[in-house]
């Protein structure tokens, strides 16, 4: 069970969700990988704004395996899906359809971004907004 909410230097909780294609994706599958945990949702307007720099990170270090994970706050699939599509986001979404991932995680803001290395530490923790120079410097920390 998860205790307190994560800070840099905790192990990232182990977690399982469903994509948009009802299989169950868990953080686990990506051991040895860096890993961007963000949660987020529609109707939040910072997450709009830094989801664009998400996907330009995720396109640059793609070869070196980075992950991100958009870990959705209780809302409808069919939300998700059009939000995606329409910002032309090819990262991982997930649906935390209870909202107890974001809990445990301490995500009571959104966006709230946790960085991951491949040894699953938590390198930062980052609630609001990113700026594409603040998501470099964090990735940088977990690059392989």
């Amino acid at each position: 069970t998860y205790v307190d909410p994560l800070v840099a230097g905790d192990q990232a909780y182990e977690f399982t969700l469903r994509d948009l294609d009802s299989n169950d994706v868990a953080l686990n599958d990506f051991a040895g990988q860096p890993v961007i945990i963000n949660f987020w949702a529609t109707w939040c307007a910072p997450c709009r704004i830094e989801m664009p720099e998400l996907q330009h990170a995720y396109e640059a270090y793609q070869d070196q395996e980075l992950v991100i994970l958009a870990v959705n706050a209780q809302e409808e699939e069919q939300h998700v899906r059009e939000f995606f599509t329409e910002l032309g986001l090819t990262f991982q979404p997930l649906l935390d359809d209870d909202g107890q991932v974001g809990r445990a995680y301490g995500a009571l803001g959104l966006p709230s971004t946790y960085f991951v290395d491949g040894s699953g530490e938590v390198t930062a923790v980052h609630r609001g907004i990113l700026t594409a120079d603040q998501i470099e410097s964090y990735v940088a920390q977990i690059l392989p």
